[in-house]
């Protein structure tokens, strides 16, 4: 019995230290230690999904953008170039294909012609300039 009350206040105290900043479990920290910047955020016209462009990092060796898709039960990474300030433009064409703008030049570690989560596929063409 005793053993059971320690378990249990170990795992309050273990989501207690998993809460973020505003009290939220789970909740993404956005403050200036995480150096996470949220660009854009974008529903498709039947609000199905979202695609979010982010900043990750502070100077242009370590820092990343990225394009995150999220569907109702699950989300990935689509699209992510090194370095920050880019001028990255994305938007829906329509409920199933997102366009993104990019340039040639960045070097990019993913790139995903389409993301498919169940029976939800959605297609992205890219605009290099």
């Amino acid at each position: 019995m005793e053993s059971n009350k320690i378990m249990f206040l170990s795992l309050i105290i273990f989501l207690s230290a998993c809460t973020s900043q505003n009290g939220s479990p789970g909740q993404e920290m956005t403050d200036d230690y995480m150096n996470i910047k949220t660009l854009q955020t974008s529903y498709s016209p039947d609000k199905r999904c979202h695609f979010t462009i982010k900043e990750h990092g502070t100077d242009s060796l370590y820092s990343y953008t990225q394009l995150l898709l999220n569907f109702k039960t699950t989300g990935s990474g689509v699209y992510s170039v090194r370095g920050i300030n880019k001028d990255l433009k994305a938007r829906w064409k329509d409920n199933s294909t997102i366009i993104i703008e990019t340039r040639k030049e960045y070097i990019s570690d993913q790139k995903w012609p389409q993301v498919q989560s169940f029976s939800d596929i959605v297609t992205i063409e890219y605009i290099e300039k």
